[in-house]
């Protein structure tokens, strides 16, 4: 693995055939990195936009008691086939129109978006998808009990959608940024891509009980940071970096806008001698949690 020890933007050229090129054997990101996927899932509040967050349980092996997004790595069935058509599960904006987006090709991207959806629904309870005849899925129950299996890898989301008849809706999932860095303690880095998803109407996300999180919740990007400031919320540095970005929108409109002015470069590595991370690199708040006042 190259040294990514210096923070480093990239803007890497993808031309047609780089983006049509189907690899079933390179299922990885940045120079080797494990390809991985988080969500920003944003609703209205009535104060303004909230973000659903979660606190991952003390247990978990890597960033035990950061409050993160739904997100975790790509597995290896969220790929397609090597004769695919993505539109046999996949209702939206193509595979392709992303990978441009996102500066790799339609392969990773439909992989991208499949585990950004599989994550989602795992963690959060929304699924982005619609039936196959274009019918919105408001009620999740049907689902629910895919969730675990999910997660232990015992089904693929392709399994989920084909059972059911469903289609994933990328319409939904906007780019909204790259990381790549190392985890914590396996020390395996990872090659991130960030979505900013908007609830499907009449859903109601909900953590898995016994789940990846202690506790979850829709908050305000601005609440966050300020009990980051508190002592009171621990981040690591892309995610607070993501809310501050979040933070300067006041609608679900208004991010999905936000993430089409975007342009996504990887950003990797430290980020010592970026202005834009200072304050969290700089500012180290007391830790407060689970302390009594």
């Amino acid at each position: 693995m190259p040294d990514f020890s210096t923070h480093t933007q990239f803007h890497c050229q993808h031309h047609s055939d780089q983006i049509d090129a189907i690899d079933p054997a390179e299922m990885t990101g940045y120079r080797g990195a494990r390809l991985a996927a988080t969500v920003l899932l944003v609703r209205d509040g009535v104060q303004g936009l909230e973000v659903f967050a979660q606190e991952r349980v003390s247990t978990m092996r890597n960033f035990p008691g950061i409050t993160v997004f739904p997100g975790g790595g790509v597995d290896h069935r969220d790929f397609p086939a090597r004769s695919w058509d993505s539109g046999e599960h996949w209702c939206g904006p193509s595979a392709v129109s992303l990978a441009r987006r996102m500066e790799t090709n339609k392969y990773k991207a439909h992989a991208l978006v499949f585990a950004a959806v599989r994550e989602l629904f795992e963690e959060a309870g929304a699924l982005l998808a619609v039936h196959g005849d274009g019918a919105p899925i408001a009620n999740v129950a049907p689902y629910d009990y895919a969730r675990r299996s999910l997660e232990s890898h015992e089904i693929a989301l392709s399994d989920l959608m084909h059972k059911h008849d469903l289609k994933v809706r990328s319409d939904l999932l906007r780019p909204w940024a790259r990381w790549v860095g190392k985890s914590d303690r396996t020390h395996l880095w990872f090659d991130t891509f960030s979505f900013v998803a908007r609830v499907p109407d009449g859903q109601r996300p909900a953590p898995d009980p016994g789940g990846e999180a202690e506790d979850a919740n829709w908050f305000s990007p601005q609440l966050l940071l300020d009990g980051w400031r508190a002592g009171l919320v621990r981040f690591v540095l892309p995610t607070w970096a993501q809310l501050q970005k979040l933070a300067g929108c006041k609608t679900v409109d208004e991010a999905m806008r936000c993430a089409d002015e975007t342009v996504i470069h990887p950003i990797v590595g430290k980020c010592w001698e970026d202005p834009a991370y200072r304050e969290f690199l700089e500012f180290q708040p007391e830790d407060r949690i689970g302390k009594m006042p």
